[in-house]
């Protein structure tokens, strides 16, 4: 699935704990998108929680929540967007769905 179907939304933090959206992906601290495996289930965004991750490298606080993470970079904006390891929404504390899957060339799998 494209992970621009997911509205992700680069953010940046701007205190702890407080967050702000930011267009570019050289501006951001990490994303937020909806879970690709919680969507295709519920057909779209309703019921939908998101995940988000925090970026390796850009500064993000080791207490900045969810962690305990972080990951690596790589594309120009969401349409390219490579981040690595893998993303096991289960190792980041998130209950329920349990999706583990990539982000890949801008696409989630």
């Amino acid at each position: 699935m494209r992970l621009s179907a997911l509205e992700p939304q680069f953010t940046r933090i701007t205190s702890p704990g407080h967050y702000q959206d930011v267009e570019r992906l050289e501006d951001a601290h990490g994303v937020m998108f909806l879970c690709p495996k919680c969507y295709a289930a519920n057909g779209g965004a309703e019921g939908t929680h998101c995940v988000f991750v925090w970026f390796r490298d850009r500064g993000v606080p080791a207490e900045e929540t969810p962690g305990p993470g972080r990951w690596a970079v790589a594309g120009t904006g969401i349409d390219d967007l490579t981040l690595s390891p893998s993303i096991n929404l289960e190792n980041l504390g998130h209950v329920g769905c349990g999706w583990h899957g990539f982000v890949i060339n801008g696409e989630a799998r």
